[in-house]
C-alpha cells in the first residue's frame, strides 16, 4: 500500500497500510451496488401511489452517487507514490477475464437461450468491447500513470493546489450548467469515460501531495450530508415544478451525477474523513485487509452483462411499492447481500489465483516482453 507523505503521515498505520482508505474502498463499492439495486434493480421506479418512497430511495441514491469519484480519487492517491508495476494490469485483466468469460461459459452450459448476440465478444475481449466501462477506461489511465505521476511529483505545492482547483472548476463546475441544454462539450459522458477517470486520478494525486488544513471529522460529515441534501432537494423541487409547468421533469439532474460539483465535493469530504481514520481493533484490521481486495470483483460479478440483464434487471422493482420506512432498509440490505455473496465467490477466485501463481506468471510475461 501507499506510504504516507507529510499530509497523510498521521493516517498511515505503523505497518504502512492505511486501513481507513481500505475501508473507504469497501464503502465505495457498497455505494456502487446500492446505485445498481436502485437503478437496474428497479427499486427507484416512480410509482404514482408511492411518491414518498421515490423521494426516500432517491436520497439513498444521492448519498451513493459519489462512489465512482471516490474510487477514482483513491487510484490517484495511492498510485502517485507507488512503484509502477506493468504486470498489475495483466493481473487485473486476468481477474476481469475470469468473470467475463467464466460466467458466460456457465450460461452457455446451463442457459444457452439467454446468451446475447455479442456475449462471446464481450466475454473474450472485455476491454475493447467495454464489457465493464470502468475497467476499459481505467486501462487508459493505467498506461499513462508513470507520466502522470512524474508530472505531479515535479510540481510545486502551489502548482498542485492550482491544478486541483482547476480540475474542479473546469471539469465539474464548468460542465454543470451546459447540461441544462444537453451540452457535453468536454465529452465526459456523465463521468462514464476515460477522461473523467483521468481527472479523478489527477485530483486524488493532488490530495496526496497537498498539505490541506484539516477540519474535525464531524465537519466533513456534516458537509457531506449538506451537499447531498442540497442535490436531493434541488432534484425533487425542480423536477416537480417542471413536471407541473411543462408536463415533464427537466433540469433536476443538474447537481446529481458523477461530474456534478456537489457530488464531487461530497466525495472529497468522505475521502478526508477516511484518510485519517485510525482502525485500532486487530480483528477489524484483519476483516478490512481481507475484504478490501475483493471489492473490485464485487463490481465484476454483479455487473457482468448476463447477470446484469437476466438477474439484476428489475429484481428489486417491488420495493418501489413499499412505504419509505421499509423500502430504504430493503435497498441497503439487498446491496449488502449482493456484496457478501460476490465477496465469498471472489474469495474462491483469489485462492485459485494464488494456487495458479497468476501474479508470478504476469510478472514473467512482462519481463519477457521487456527483454524483446
Amino acid at each position: 500500500m501507499e506510504k504516507g507523505g507529510a499530509a497523510a503521515g498521521r493516517a498511515v498505520e505503523n505497518a504502512g497500510r492505511n486501513y481507513g482508505l481500505d475501508l473507504l474502498r469497501i464503502l465505495s463499492m457498497f455505494f456502487i451496488v446500492n446505485l445498481h439495486v436502485l437503478g437496474q434493480g428497479g427499486a427507484m421506479a416512480r410509482i404514482s401511489s408511492r411518491p414518498q418512497t421515490y423521494y426516500a430511495v432517491w436520497f439513498v441514491e444521492t448519498c451513493a452517487y459519489c462512489a465512482v469519484d471516490l474510487y477514482g480519487m483513491l487510484s490517484g492517491y495511492v498510485g502517485v507514490d507507488s512503484k509502477y508495476r506493468p504486470a498489475r494490469i495483466l493481473e487485473l485483466w486476468a481477474q476481469v477475464f475470469f468473470y467475463s468469460a467464466g460466467i458466460t461459459l456457465l450460461y452457455w452450459i446451463f442457459a444457452p437461450g439467454l446468451l446475447e448476440e455479442d456475449s462471446l465478444w464481450k466475454a473474450v475481449f472485455p476491454v475493447s468491447w467495454k464489457t465493464y466501462w470502468y475497467f476499459s477506461s481505467y486501462v487508459g489511465v493505467f498506461v499513462l500513470m508513470p507520466y502522470l505521476n512524474k508530472m505531479i511529483n515535479s510540481l510545486s505545492r502551489r502548482e498542485i493546489r492550482r491544478l486541483a482547483v482547476t480540475l474542479f472548476l473546469v471539469f465539474s463546475v464548468g460542465t454543470a450548467l451546459p447540461k441544462v441544454n444537453g451540452s457535453d462539450f468536454l465529452q465526459l459522458i456523465g463521468g462514464y469515460s476515460f477522461a473523467w477517470l483521468l481527472i479523478l486520478y489527477l485530483f486524488g494525486a493532488c490530495l496526496k501531495k497537498m498539505e490541506l488544513r484539516r477540519w474535525r471529522r464531524r465537519w466533513y460529515l456534516l458537509s457531506y450530508f449538506g451537499l447531498v441534501s442540497f442535490s436531493w432537494i434541488f432534484k425533487i423541487v425542480v423536477e416537480n415544478y417542471t413536471r407541473a409547468v411543462y408536463g415533464e421533469a427537466k433540469y433536476g439532474r443538474l447537481f446529481t451525477g458523477y461530474c456534478a460539483p456537489t457530488i464531487f465535493l461530497a466525495a472529497v469530504c468522505l475521502f478526508l474523513i477516511f484518510e485519517r481514520l485510525e482502525i485500532r481493533s486487530e480483528s477489524k484490521r484483519r476483516w478490512i485487509a481481507w475484504s478490501s481486495p475483493l471489492a473490485f470483483s464485487v463490481y465484476l460479478i454483479h455487473t457482468q452483462p448476463l447477470i446484469w440483464s437476466n438477474i439484476l434487471k428489475g429484481a428489486f422493482g417491488p420495493i418501489a411499492y413499499w412505504p419509505p420506512y421499509g423500502a430504504v432498509p430493503a435497498v441497503l440490505l439487498a446491496a449488502a447481500l449482493i456484496y457478501l455473496v460476490c465477496s465469498l465467490i471472489d474469495g474462491g477466485r483469489r485462492w485459485l489465483f494464488g494456487r495458479l501463481k497468476v501474479r508470478k506468471w504476469t510478472e514473467q510475461i512482462v519481463r519477457k516482453i521487456g527483454s524483446v
